[in-house]
């Protein structure tokens, strides 16, 4: 594992709380940016607030969510841009096509006796074109296991995602995802699950 993916994982330690969740819990820290991709150049946009319609997220939708935006050295890591590279190789035929990219940073706690959540909204999809869920840490944890179900509910596929730099990219048009919670596997050590997703959103192309 390179210098740049060592640095790319430690920018989850300056992740911050999340204020907004809606069963009380505070086991999630996040960080969110948005960003644009086009003619091939990755460009970062105004701050903004992250909205979901209540459709796609029936729990914590309908309202805008404030966050503290990715740190400048995390956005230029160039691990960042090889995923983008990556990504980008798989979901789209066309060199041409623009995109608009939410980023989010997500961390999830666990505690005895307090579950975590990387999923408080259950079964879902983002409202994106494409989604891709890539772990970048998993620390002392029991559960979190991702669950993929076609547009009829049918399951399609389950996994654990284990090892820094394990993934999925999905389709959000055909698919519904999911989490189940995590707990410590050893209760008297610290339990958390460290997660990049990326929701792609195709402006033109």
């Amino acid at each position: 594992m390179g210098k740049a993916f060592r640095r790319f994982q430690a920018s989850w330690n300056s992740l911050l709380p999340d204020p907004f969740l809606r069963d009380g819990g505070r086991y999630r820290l996040r960080r969110y940016s948005v960003f644009t991709w086009k003619h091939g150049r990755l460009s970062r946009l105004p701050h903004e607030p992250h909205y979901q319609s209540s459709y796609h997220n029936a729990v914590h939708g309908g309202f805008n969510r404030h966050f503290r935006g990715w740190l400048p050295t995390t956005v230029s890591n160039p691990v960042f841009g090889e995923i983008l590279h990556w990504c980008f190789g798989r979901i789209s035929l066309n060199a041409a096509t623009d995109w608009r990219i939410q980023a989010h940073q997500f961390r999830v706690v666990a505690r005895p006796g307090q579950e975590g959540r990387p999923t408080p909204e259950g079964v879902h999809k983002d409202g994106a074109d494409y989604i891709l869920i890539m772990l970048l840490d998993r620390h002392n944890v029991a559960g979190g296991v991702t669950h993929v179900y076609d547009n009829a509910m049918r399951p399609l596929e389950s996994c654990t995602l284990s090892e820094a730099g394990d993934l999925l990219l999905v389709n959000d048009h055909r698919v519904y995802h999911g989490v189940t919670p995590i707990l410590p596997a050893d209760p008297d050590r610290p339990a958390w699950r460290d997660v990049l997703v990326l929701t792609f959103h195709r402006l033109r192309g």
